[in-house]
């Protein structure tokens, strides 16, 4: 990969705030904490990847911000679900059916799992298999 991604993280908790900043890391990212926030950006610029997560602050959820993603210029985008919260990942997933559910803790399963995830980011983009073994 040449140039670095463009990836919008939504996501409200600080601890998974680092670990998905430093997954990013070697990306260009936007870290985000509202839904508000989140639906401006993704009206207003193009990114390769979404990391999204249910529950953030604000008057409205991630689903909202799904909803808000599917009728977008980034509607082709490659969305991960990191949600903690597997109805919450759901009704996202039930919106956006191409996205894959990740959740933040399977990220960090071990140390070795994280690293594999961000080499295959930089190597590969976007398009290679979540679900690395």
């Amino acid at each position: 990969m040449t140039q670095p991604l463009r990836v919008l993280i939504v996501e409200d908790t600080p601890d998974r705030q680092k670990i998905l900043t430093q997954l990013y890391r070697d990306q260009a990212w936007v870290l985000v904490e509202s839904s508000h926030r989140a639906i401006a950006l993704l009206n207003a610029y193009d990114f390769d990847l979404i990391s999204l997560d249910y529950n953030i602050k604000g008057d409205a959820e991630g689903d909202t911000v799904a909803r808000t993603l599917q009728n977008s210029r980034n509607r082709n985008s490659r969305v991960i679900i990191h949600s903690m919260n597997p109805k919450g990942a759901e009704r996202i997933a039930a919106i956006l059916p191409r996205a894959i559910q990740m959740p933040v803790h399977r990220m960090v399963r071990s140390n070795a799992y994280f690293r594999q995830l961000r080499a295959a980011i930089n190597e590969q983009g976007v398009e290679f298999d979540w679900n690395l073994s």
